[in-house]
């Protein structure tokens, strides 16, 4: 009889030490997602977005410089469905614009109607879609096409007629080579094509054609970190500042534009 209650008492105990150690699991805040930006133009700044198991985030910002230092946290909730965050009850508290930010190529990339930011993924336990290599394109950097951060005025397109598009790896392998056409082609007025950042948007345009339109700038101190994160807005620079459209349906280029000089 004893021994009967004995036994009943060990596996009480491990039961009830299972459930506890299967209560601490559940409880577990794990890193899922874990995105940092550094940015060394002018001292440091690094931006790093977290989001966790129990469905918060966190964003800090440092900043570092030689007489001056500073950081910012800001915290909330989103959830992950299809490659897709959603900041849920309230916006990304960073900008207070985003209502969400989407997983791709290696990137998350907030979403609102003012501008345009990135940050760059070391960490992701989601199986999301990585569509584009760029490990031999490490001077490309893709933007989604917003209308109201991509004027209609400056990038020369009728309003509510252009339509955003993903390239596939193929489709990124045929714009180097005709962008490439390009820089050959023009290359009295071009410096050498390797001494570019380029910066694209895809789209398909009012012909339901698809288009990439590229912001190619020289590779300088003040681009060669930050051009994959934010777009550039530069309005001279000559030869160090063009832009163009590749057509990938009809395989050409046109609109080749290089700016003037301060």
């Amino acid at each position: 009889m004893k021994k009967h209650i004995i036994l009943s008492l060990i596996v009480l105990g491990l039961n009830t030490q299972c459930k506890n150690e299967n209560a601490k699991k559940s409880t577990t805040k794990i890193e899922q997602i874990c995105a940092v930006n550094n940015y060394n133009f002018y001292g440091k700044t690094s931006l790093k977005f977290q989001f966790f198991s129990d469905s918060t985030y966190v964003f800090t910002i440092t900043k570092k410089e030689p007489d001056y230092e500073k950081f910012e946290k800001f915290t909330g909730h989103c959830f992950v469905k299809n490659d897709t965050v959603y900041f849920k009850p309230f916006e990304f508290k960073f900008d207070r614009r985003s209502e969400k930010a989407v997983i791709k190529n290696n990137f998350i990339e907030f979403i609102n109607d003012k501008s345009a930011l990135k940050i760059e993924i070391t960490k992701n336990l989601f199986h999301t879609k990585n569509k584009l290599d760029l490990k031999k394109y490490s001077d490309y950097a893709f933007f989604s096409f917003n209308q109201e951060v991509h004027s209609p005025i400056y990038y020369n397109y009728e309003p509510n007629t252009i339509k955003p598009y993903d390239l596939q790896q193929s489709e990124l392998i045929e714009t180097d080579q005709i962008l490439k056409k390009c820089f050959k082609e023009n290359n009295t007025k071009l410096k050498n094509i390797n001494h570019y950042i380029k910066q694209c948007i895809v789209v398909i345009n009012k012909k339901q054609e698809k288009e990439v339109w590229i912001s190619c700038y020289c590779n300088d101190f003040s681009t060669k970190d930050t051009f994959k994160y934010d777009l550039i807005d530069m309005s001279d620079g000559g030869n160090c500042n063009i832009n163009l459209k590749i057509n990938l349906t009809n395989r050409s280029y046109s609109d080749l534009h290089i700016a003037g000089r301060a």
